[in-house]
Formats: C-alpha cells, structure tokens, sequence
C-alpha cells in the first residue's frame, strides 16, 4: 500500500504525483471576459474537494475549464501530475488524460433518446476496440453500482430526478477514472435522495480510491462529503478562502465566507 495521505486515501507520491489537480495563475471565463482570477487549486489524490460559492461566481465555469470545455484564459491546469491545458494551446497527451476523468454534468445531461445502458456506451463512440458486449457488460456492471441494475432498459424520462443523477454518474464511471468531476450532482433532490446521493459518492471515493472534484451550494451535501472546498466570490472574482467546511463557517477571516455557510444575507454578511 503506498504512502497515505491527510484523508486517509492513498497519496499520489505512489504513482509519481502528489495533487490530482493543480492549477497555476489559472484565469477563467468566455470571449476573453474572466469571471474568475489567478485560481490556485492544489486537490490531492482521494479527496472529495468541493467548488463552492454564491450564484454566478464562475465556480461551474472553473470546472468546465478544468475538464478542458473552456479553455483557459491565462495559465495552465494540471491533472494526474501532467499539463492538460494552457492557455494559447493544448498539452499533446491531453486526449489520453481525457480517457482518466470522467464528467457528471449539471441536471445529469443524458440523452433522452437512449436508454440508461445505451447512455452509458457513448463514452465509448471515440473508443475503438470494444465490442457492443464488452461495452454492455460495462455498462450494467456500473448501473449496478450506483442502485440502478433493474433499470437499464427505460428511458430518462422514465425515472426520477434522482435515479437520473445515478444514472450520469454511472455514465461518468464507464471508464474507471482516476478523477469524477460533478456538477451540482445534488442541485434540485429532496433531503432523502440528496444524502442517499451523497453516500454513493462517499462509498464509491472510498471503493475506487478516486478523487472527487465537484461543484455544490448544498450545504447539507457539502458538510457530509467535502475533505476540503474552495469559496469563489462574484464580486472580487477571486478565491477568497479554502480549507475544511467547517472551518470556512467557523474561522475563514472573509465575512462573504462565513456568510455562505451560515446562511447569512449578501448584504448584510459583508458588513459582518
């Protein structure tokens, strides 16, 4: 077993690397506005890290551009110990990093026309060399993991809300990626199907020895899966503070941080 790190999780030293997602002077946003500067993540192998902050802080524009969507503006990510992006151009192994993380987008994003098991084989379109068994097989085999292995057959619309998140999560396992990114995977769930959600992430971090990279408001999701978060602010378009959940509500020194995690008004939180 290699060497562990502050989580508990096996550290990326034993695999030659020690963040599974870096960024430096990182600048993000479209048609050369940024919503976001000069992020600094440093996510460690195993770790459950959580984007976070007030609505249209750029914190779901910071994740596209981490999983290559948007390029960035300024500055360099780096996933897995190697470059994936830069801005001005594009890392040559970028496609087989790609191959590595896997994408749960916001509201689940599956394909309406295809069945569960069929939305499960798109990951593969781009991939040569397995056969429509293989690919089956997968499929079920992670539909099975997250609570799903009686539904591959229907349709998204015939399913609820919750069981489609399940659903692009499992889409976003097909590969068995050292990294998941998810975006607001809890965003629109009720209390029962948010934590029932929130514990197949914890169990499947926990099995797979992933690092989980996922952009939240959820408070409730936030304090039962989060190792550490990172808190965007709209108005300074800057990370403000990271660290532990609970000691952004309790110590961050940014008045705007303690006042997302206490639920406290904008305009009065700033003041505070």
């Amino acid at each position: 077993m290699g060497e562990m790190d502050s989580t508990g999780h096996g550290a990326g030293a034993a695999r030659g690397f020690e963040f599974a997602v870096e960024t430096f002077g990182l600048d993000v946003g479209y048609g050369g506005r940024a919503v976001q500067f000069g992020v600094e993540l440093r996510v460690r192998r195993g770790q459950i890290f959580v984007l976070l902050g007030g609505s249209g802080c750029g914190k779901s524009t910071v994740m596209r551009t981490l999983v290559g969507l948007v390029p960035p503006l300024r500055g360099r990510v780096a996933l897995l110990g190697e470059t994936f992006a830069e801005a001005g151009r594009e890392a040559d192994d970028a496609a087989a990093i790609r191959r590595r993380i896997g994408v749960m987008f916001q509201n689940g994003a599956l394909f309406g026309s295809k069945t569960l098991l069929e939305n499960c084989a798109v990951p593969f379109e781009t991939l040569p060399g397995r056969s429509r068994r293989e690919i089956a097989e997968i499929g079920r085999e992670k539909l099975a993991d997250v609570g799903l292995a009686d539904f591959a057959d229907l349709y998204p619309a015939q399913i609820s809300g919750g069981m489609q998140k399940r659903a692009a999560i499992a889409r976003a396992l097909v590969l068995d990626p050292d990294i998941l990114f998810l975006d607001e995977p809890s965003a629109g769930l009720d209390p029962v199907t948010s934590a029932g959600l929130d514990e197949l992430i914890l169990r499947l971090r926990d099995e797979r020895r992933m690092t989980v990279v996922m952009v939240s408001h959820e408070l409730s999701s936030i304090f039962a899966v989060a190792d550490n978060a990172v808190f965007f602010d709209r108005t300074t378009r800057t990370a403000l503070d990271s660290g532990p959940p609970a000691r952004l509500r309790d110590e961050s020194p940014y008045p705007a941080v303690r006042a997302f995690f206490n639920r406290i008004p904008e305009s009065t939180g700033r003041r505070t």
